[in-house]
């Protein structure tokens, strides 16, 4: 390869070191760019065998011709990205790259909520009926890190960041779950943010789609379009809800497949997350009845409306996973007969408009209090103000301290703040993990 044609990875996070790791089993020199390279990704670099220094992006040399592999937390709008791509650099990435050697079947997957608990229970399912199932992507190892010559089949998180640069993904499955206002800070416009998820759907064979959001798919061209939704199916190949007799089923056309107090977990949300599963199952040729048996079995996922078990009578909800007002709305339908209800929000706000979620907050029943704490704290209270007075909290412990006094027998406390985590934890997960160490630190 020619040193006018020498890759460049921008980005030196766990993407851009598995796009590293991958160029120099290949043989292939190449270049990193990160404005702000960890102590910890440079000596990872080093390990593997990799001797060149870590550039400032923009001091990087745009060849035309050359391809820059863009890891996700990079946005595409930084001045030296777009110069280079006017110079006729190909900004692409991993995901590009995977698509590119993999020989078995790729499902992807995404929307604003949901993906990693559908991908999950893909996976989960394809595993009892296929060979070698690989996950991934989004969540948990890298695409490229997943390459395996023996994988029977792919499934794959996707991120509309790592969409952005994906136009014709060889997908034999693409779904996409629901969309909502998100990542505002990164996207100048919510449709610019919706056309990054769609690109999933050129170049699939297959689409599976809320039935809301069925004319993205039919834009993209998918021939094999597979609907689900939260109403009754329209036809007999949909994917739905039915019910009868008092019970809820979850249903394809008009039969009842599932009551869906069989499931481990319950609430609208995780029913749309398990028809969403089967469909993209139904398109892989997966026994429907063996799904039915193995999805009874799947236990749901931490930090998405998971309850943590205390035994004081109280219901207390760890969904620190819901970092956008869409994920907050939705576990509010799935809590809101619950109990009486002390919500806890707040964290990064990322552009959010919170008003459709102050909104469905005041018309609450049950509501018993609201606290906010963080970066996002005062935006949310004047949101709420004056119909709630919401509690102001700067730090989230003292938040959660709060909600523990104030906390009555049958209540609901429901951590879902509506925002990202960064302002005061390094994830959602940290955040979660808080919340929960200082609960059962207060009950002990």
């Amino acid at each position: 390869m020619t040193a006018r044609l020498t890759p460049v990875v921008i980005g030196l996070g766990q993407t851009g070191l598995s796009v590293a790791g991958f160029l120099k089993k290949q043989g292939v020199d190449f270049l990193v760019a990160d404005d702000h390279p960890s102590a910890q990704a440079t000596a990872a670099l080093r390990q593997m065998g990799a001797v060149q220094a870590v550039q400032p992006i923009a001091q990087i040399t745009a060849h035309p011709g050359a391809r820059w592999f863009i890891s996700p937390g990079v946005p595409l709008s930084l001045p030296a990205l777009t110069a280079a791509q006017q110079k006729g650099v190909i900004l692409t990435n991993d995901i590009n790259l995977f698509s590119e050697q993999v020989k078995a079947p790729m499902i992807g997957v995404t929307g604003s909520n949901g993906k990693t608990t559908v991908t999950t229970m893909v996976g989960f399912l394809a595993s009892r009926q296929l060979q070698n199932v690989r996950v991934g992507g989004n969540i948990g190892a890298p695409s490229l890190d997943l390459l395996d010559d023996a994988a029977g089949c792919y499934v794959l998180e996707l991120s509309s960041y790592q969409l952005e640069l994906s136009d014709k993904l060889p997908l034999k499955v693409a779904a996409l779950l629901n969309l909502s206002p998100d990542h505002l800070d990164r996207y100048e416009t919510v449709d610019d943010y919706y056309a990054a998820k769609s690109h999933i759907f050129f170049g699939a064979e297959y689409g599976v789609v809320h039935r809301d959001l069925a004319h993205f798919a039919a834009s993209a061209g998918v021939r094999n379009t597979q609907v689900f939704s939260d109403l009754t199916p329209e036809d007999d190949a949909e994917f739905g809800l039915i019910e009868r007799a008092g019970q809820i089923f979850l249903a394809r056309g008009q039969a009842e497949l599932l009551a869906v107090r069989a499931l481990k977990v319950n609430g609208k949300s995780h029913w749309m997350n398990t028809l969403a599963a089967l469909a993209i199952g139904s398109c892989l040729e997966l026994d429907l009845n063996q799904m039915l048996t193995d999805v009874c079995q799947f236990s749901g996922l931490r930090h998405r409306c998971q309850r943590i078990e205390l035994q004081d009578g109280r219901v207390w909800v760890n969904d620190s996973k819901a970092t956008n007002v869409g994920a907050t709305r939705s576990a509010l339908n799935d809590f809101e007969s619950a109990g009486p209800m002390i919500l806890l929000l707040g964290g990064q706000a990322k552009a959010a408009d919170f008003s459709e979620l102050a909104r469905q907050v005041i018309a609450l029943h049950n509501l018993k209090q609201v606290l906010i704490y963080g970066d996002a704290a005062a935006v949310l209270a004047r949101c709420f103000a004056p119909f709630v007075t919401a509690e102001v909290f700067s730090d989230f412990d003292d938040m959660v301290r709060r909600a523990v006094v104030l906390a009555d027998v049958d209540d609901v406390i429901l951590l879902s703040p509506a925002c990202a985590s960064l302002d005061q934890f390094s994830s959602y997960e940290a955040r979660g993990d808080r919340f929960e160490q200082l609960i059962m630190a207060c009950a002990a």
